[in-house]
């Protein structure tokens, strides 16, 4: 499967498609770290036990399959994508910068992010893209608009500019899955042509989006101390902590890209696949149960239903990754220190002893065990647990931005378009069902009461 390039621009390339993809020059494969051992787990109760240790960190070479198997590519993905940034930090450096980050996310911030950024550009991007199709029906690619909608969620929280123009967004959206894929490339088929994507897409992200808008940033902190702005006309965001080096391993710009990139796959392409999962799932559920349609009016059923999906498909990869840096007794496995940890947390959220013998199927009526999470461990849990887990659902659990969109999703009448399918970027092969977590490029729908709302 290929992907369109974005227009070329003056001053930088064309992304690549990520199909025929040869990397030009690669550095040497490092030495082997075997023999160790890999440890996968599955349930959830030893998964909670061993994300919540200390014995257990981040580690890049063990997120890029680059420490019991080294390779030249995860080599590449580890140095350009991983090394440095939050996810990949531990100890005194994680706790800080992840108290720094917080404030991103508080709950007045979450507020200001639904009501005066995602919500206002849900109409917008769907406006822009619904069209009426040959049989008269409205329709789009719910992808592509989805996408759209929470890059520029991103681009605020991040603090990016240049994106204010359809052509600004659509150059920055080019950098969006393929980033996505150089992060995550281990988990991916081609692996090759999605690192060489992923390198090139980081390029123009760099290039146009991140340094320019640095120093728009620092720019506008001058002001505000000059007393030209106010605090209101600068709004907080992750390029100020950046540009005023709030924690000292900012001075590194490499630290600072790649905390940039994280944040920037981390509100687009998991929110993104989070959204239309829900609404493929409710669609089925919905098709089986259609006195339930009513029950999109009830946010309490609308953060369920996403939580199921969730349970069943989040983090959208496979695995989770950990480097045992300690001994562990976790019950069902024993962890010796340089081993590494698989954590198979879709499966774990599948889970029959917790979730009972459905758990593989959708279900946003289940019955849940006291003391356990709907979602399961979508957002992870321990240190390292996901900073957006209240962007998503709330402050409440009922009011999340996402939660939000799929309301108005099925109030606008949506269902499948039966004339187009949706397409996928395949994961690594597995003889599991449980692994079968689809990454879409491409989700048709008509929406029915469209017209009305017009």
């Amino acid at each position: 499967m290929k992907f369109q390039a974005v227009d070329a621009s003056a001053k930088s390339p064309a992304l690549p498609q990520w199909e025929s993809m040869k990397m030009d020059t690669a550095p040497q494969a490092p030495q082997s770290k075997c023999p160790v051992s890999r440890v996968t787990i599955d349930t959830l109760d030893t998964m909670q036990t061993v994300l919540r240790s200390k014995a257990v960190e981040e580690n890049a070479d063990v997120s890029a399959d680059n420490y019991v198997c080294p390779s030249a590519l995860a080599e590449i993905n580890v140095r350009e994508f991983q090394q440095g940034n939050l996810a990949m930090s531990n100890g005194d450096v994680h706790r800080q910068r992840r108290r720094l980050l917080n404030s991103l996310v508080r709950p007045e911030q979450l507020v200001r992010f639904r009501e005066d950024i995602i919500l206002p550009s849900v109409d917008r991007w769907m406006g822009r893209a619904v069209k009426r199709n040959e049989e008269g029906a409205f329709g789009c690619d719910l992808a592509g608009v989805v996408e759209l909608i929470f890059l520029e969620f991103a681009a605020k929280i991040i603090g990016i500019e240049g994106v204010e123009s359809e052509e600004g967004m659509a150059r920055l959206r080019g950098c969006a899955l393929p980033i996505f894929g150089g992060l995550s490339a281990a988990h991916f088929e081609d692996r090759e042509g999605v690192t060489t994507a992923g390198i090139e897409a980081k390029k123009v992200f760099v290039e146009e989006f991140y340094r320019p808008s640095l120093e728009h940033t620092r720019r506008q902190l001058q002001r505000l101390a000059a007393g030209e702005l106010t605090e209101d006309d600068v709004p907080l965001n992750l390029l100020q902590m950046i540009a005023t080096q709030a924690h000292e391993t900012y001075a590194d710009e490499d630290v600072g890209i790649k905390e940039a990139i994280l944040f920037f796959v981390a509100t687009t392409g998991t929110s993104v696949q989070a959204v239309l999962s829900t609404v493929e799932y409710l669609l089925d559920w919905f098709e089986k149960y259609p006195a339930d349609r009513a029950c999109i009016e009830d946010m309490e059923f609308v953060s369920n239903a996403l939580q199921e999906a969730l349970r069943l498909r989040a983090p959208f990869v496979p695995f989770l990754t950990r480097l045992a840096v300690d001994d562990l007794d976790a019950g069902d496995v024993q962890l010796k220190a340089g081993d590494e940890v698989q954590a198979w947390v879709a499966r774990a959220g599948r889970d029959r002893a917790i979730f009972g013998d459905d758990a593989n199927e959708f279900n946003p009526r289940r019955e849940i065990p006291e003391g356990i999470s709907r979602y399961g461990l979508a957002f992870a849990t321990g240190a390292h647990q996901c900073l957006g887990l209240r962007a998503v659902l709330g402050n409440d659990g009922k009011s999340g931005s996402h939660l939000k969109l799929v309301q108005g999703l099925f109030r606008a009448g949506i269902r499948r378009d039966p004339k187009l399918q949706a397409q996928t970027l395949p994961l690594k092969a597995s003889d599991d069902p449980r692994d079968q977590i689809p990454t879409y490029i491409s989700f048709p729908v008509i929406l029915d009461n469209w017209s009305a709302r017009a």
